[in-house]
């Protein structure tokens, strides 16, 4: 396996599940992006695909969760779990703060595969758990 660093920012996760490949645990697609064209270069380098939205021309890269994400507070030793499943509620990274990014890249069946496996906090309101709303309330 091969291991990226890199300042970025998740904009978003979906529960989207990739039709092309099978995973016996789905998990959460995960929407990144960089503002430096020099972190761009090097998730294209690690073979990415960038993405351009058609609704506001921003680029952005596609990376499938693991089960689990480890949440790392910077200064602090060991890490927080953050469930990367379908069942759990999405979340972003706060707007106007990019944070350190773990992806690895692996190979399954000759296929490379890639997962956002650590995310590097300052402190925890730098993840947003988008918790669903009582419409009826």
């Amino acid at each position: 396996m091969e291991n990226l660093v890199i300042k970025g920012r998740v904009t978003a996760t979906s529960n989207k599940v990739d039709t092309k490949f099978k995973q016996e645990n789905p998990t959460k697609t995960a929407y990144v992006t960089v503002s430096d064209e020099a972190e761009k270069k090097k998730l294209i380098d690690f073979g990415l695909t960038e993405y351009t939205s058609k609704q506001d021309g921003l680029s952005f890269f596609i990376i499938k969760l693991p089960q689990n994400v480890a949440i790392f507070v910077e200064g602090v030793k060991g890490s927080e779990q953050l469930s990367g499943s379908v069942e759990t509620p999405n979340f972003f990274t706060v707007e106007g703060k990019e944070l350190l990014l773990n992806i690895i890249k692996g190979e399954n069946m000759n296929n490379d595969f890639f997962r956002l496996q650590a995310i590097r906090i300052e402190q925890s309101t730098d993840v947003v758990i988008l918790e669903q709303v009582n419409p009826f309330a």
